[in-house]
């Protein structure tokens, strides 16, 4: 008789949207943290659905180098789709811009997550962030354009380096919380066909079925940037 690990009857089944859902709520019940990262992107939108879930308040903030930037409108557009949202926008002066170039970059985007995280400090000490679901799920426009092993290899090969340690080096001490890195997400995202991840039509496609009906359809389909592109993109 099998005793350990107690879900060995899941391990090589398919994967069900619904054990997606139910492991993100499920890690989000277990950290203590109201306040999100919030792109208006699908990855962060579906994570304050969800900790609409949890919690009686959620506090959410997004960057952005004037109102008509994509992030700052389609954030906009998706907080005020629910109840509950303390949103604070943060569009950086010009002179904050400039005295953040003059700092060294090692990586691209450093200095605005700088400023993010030196934004944030004012109102909390930790927050709720996505990076890593579009390594694990396709989200990129390599994977549709190469939707292969190679390309989804390659980019979770880069995730530390690029994306993980800039973001730890850079967050000024606030304390950050990625659920989609958690190991019980990973395990079901190991186990789902790169297929059904991401074809020549479609990126991300079992999170944009989990989005269906929970977050705008206008988030679902919005173009796709980069944090590190959040100080250079003024509009769509």
């Amino acid at each position: 008789m099998i005793i350990y690990p107690k879900n060995w009857r899941e391990i090589g089944q398919p994967i069900k949207l619904k054990d997606i859902e139910n492991t993100i709520l499920q890690i989000l019940s277990e950290i203590d943290c109201n306040c999100l990262s919030l792109s208006g992107g699908l990855d962060s939108s579906i994570i304050l659905y969800f900790m609409l879930k949890i919690h009686r308040k959620v506090e959410a903030f997004t960057m952005g180098v004037s109102e008509s930037h994509p992030d700052i409108r389609y954030s906009k557009l998706v907080a005020s789709k629910f109840n509950n949202i303390i949103h604070r926008v943060y569009i950086p002066s010009h002179i904050e811009i400039k005295n953040a170039k003059k700092s060294f970059e090692e990586f691209e985007g450093d200095n605005a997550v700088r400023l993010f995280y030196k934004f944030l400090k004012k109102y909390t000490d930790k927050i709720i962030a996505c990076d890593g679901i579009d390594e694990f799920m396709c989200g990129y426009y390599d994977h549709q354009d190469k939707p292969c092993e190679d390309t989804y290899y390659d980019y979770l090969r880069q995730l530390q380096n690029k994306n993980l340690i800039p973001l730890d080096k850079n967050s000024n001490q606030i304390k950050i919380y990625l659920p989609y890195l958690d190991n019980r997400l990973l395990l079901l995202f190991s186990q789902i066909p790169i297929s059904e991840k991401v074809d020549k039509k479609c990126r991300k496609k079992l999170m944009i079925e989990i989005a269906k009906t929970k977050i705008p359809n206008e988030i679902i389909t919005r173009r796709k940037y980069g944090f590190c592109d959040v100080l250079k993109i003024k509009e769509d």
